[in-house]
C-alpha cells in the first residue's frame, strides 16, 4: 500500500494557513523522479505574518505561556512532542524516505533521534530553573549580583534536505527549551516531515505561535526570514554561498547567527590497514552518508599501500 502524502498548508500561529499568493511547489520523489504532491510556497508576506505570530507568542499572557514560563513548563511540551513523534515513527519514517530518497531503515533511525533530541532538551529546559538567578560573589558588600537567563526572542531557522526532520529538530528543540519562539523554513526539496511536526505541535497543544513552519524557496522565503528586522537570531545549515548571504543580511542589523556550512570529511588509511575492512567502511561512507555536509570527501592513505588500495 502506497504511503499517502499529507496535503498541508503553512503552519502559522497554531493553524494551517493558506499562503498569501496561494502558490505551490511540487514534491518530487528523488528515487522515481515522480511528482507525489505539493507544498505551499511562502513569500515575504507570509514571513511577516509568521514572525508577528512568534513575537506575540513570546509575550502572550505576560510571557507566562512561554518566554517567562518555567523550564519545567516548557519541558512538558517537549516531552509530549517526543512521545507523539515516537507514536508516529513508522509513518514519519516512510514520509522521510519518500521525500529525501534515503533508505527506510536510516529514516527510522533519524525519527528515533528526533524523539531523543526533544527528550534531551526537555531535561535541559528543566535544568534552567535551578540555574535562574544564580548569585555572583562580589568584593563589595553593598552590591548584589545574580545571573538572570532570558530567551533571546524570535529565532529564524533554515534547514537543509539531507536530514529534514532531524536537522530541524536540532534547531527547534533548543530554541523552544530556552523559551524562544521560532519560524522554521525547511528546504523546499524535503519539507513533508517538517510540516508534520506542525501537526504534532497542534496535537500536543503547543501554544500558538511558539513554532511556525513555512515551506518555500530560499530567495523568496529564506531570504525574507534572514533579513527580517524582528527576527532576533538566525540559525542556518547549508552551503557556504548561502551562509555568506545570510551573514551579510544579518550584519546589517547586528543580528547573531549560527552557521553550519559546507564540510569536508576525510578518512586516513594507515599502512597496517585491513584493506577489505577499510574498503567496506569507505563504501558505507560514500553510499549511505549521501549528504554534502556529512558525506566522505577525501581519502588520505599511506604511500606504500597506494597500489594495493587503488587495485581494490
Amino acid at each position: 500500500m502506497a504511503t499517502s502524502i499529507p496535503n498541508r498548508l503553512l503552519f502559522i500561529d497554531g493553524k494551517w494557513t493558506e499562503p498569501i499568493r496561494k502558490n505551490r511547489i511540487p514534491i518530487v520523489n528523488p528515487v522515481t523522479e515522480e511528482i507525489i504532491g505539493h507544498i505551499p510556497a511562502a513569500t515575504a508576506e507570509d514571513v511577516d505574518i509568521a514572525v508577528e505570530a512568534a513575537q506575540t507568542a513570546l509575550s502572550r499572557n505576560g510571557g507566562k505561556d512561554w518566554a517567562s514560563a518555567t523550564g519545567a513548563h516548557r519541558a512538558n511540551y517537549l516531552r509530549a512532542i517526543a512521545a507523539k513523534i515516537t507514536e508516529r515513527k513508522s509513518e514519519l519514517a516512510k514520509l522521510e524516505a519518500i521525500d529525501s530518497g534515503k533508505p527506510l531503515e536510516e529514516a527510522a533511525w533519524d525519527i528515533d533521534d528526533v524523539a531523543g533530541c526533544f527528550q534531551y532538551h526537555a531535561e535541559l529546559a528543566e535544568a534552567l530553573d535551578s540555574k535562574q538567578k544564580t548569585p555572583i560573589s562580589l568584593p563589595m558588600e553593598a552590591f548584589k549580583c545574580h545571573v538572570l537567563r532570558e530567551p533571546l526572542g524570535v529565532i529564524g531557522l533554515i534547514t537543509p534536505w539531507n536530514y529534514p526532520l532531524l536537522m530541524a529538530t536540532w534547531k527547534v528543540a533548543p530554541a523552544l527549551a530556552a523559551g524562544c519562539t521560532a519560524v522554521l523554513k525547511p528546504s523546499e526539496l524535503a519539507s513533508i516531515t517538517c510540516l508534520e511536526l506542525g501537526e504534532v505541535c497542534k496535537e500536543v497543544g503547543l501554544p500558538p505561535g511558539v513554532l511556525n513552519i513555512l515551506t518555500g524557496l530560499g530567495p523568496e522565503a529564506g531570504a525574507s526570514l534572514a533579513s527580517h528586522p524582528h527576527v532576533d537570531k538566525i540559525a542556518f545549515t547549508g552551503s557556504s554561498a548561502t551562509g555568506i548571504k545570510i551573514m551579510t543580511a544579518a550584519a546589517q542589523l547586528v543580528k547573531p547567527v549560527t552557521l553550519e556550512l559546507g564540510g569536508k570529511s576525510p578518512i586516513v588509511v594507515f599502512e597496517d590497514v585491513d584493506l577489505d575492512k577499510g574498503l567496506s567502511l569507505l563504501n558505507y561512507e560514500i553510499i549511505i552518508l549521501v549528504c554534502y555536509l556529512h558525506g566522505l570527501k577525501k581519502v588520505h592513505y599511506y604511500h606504500l599501500i597506494n597500489w594495493d588500495f587503488g587495485l581494490k
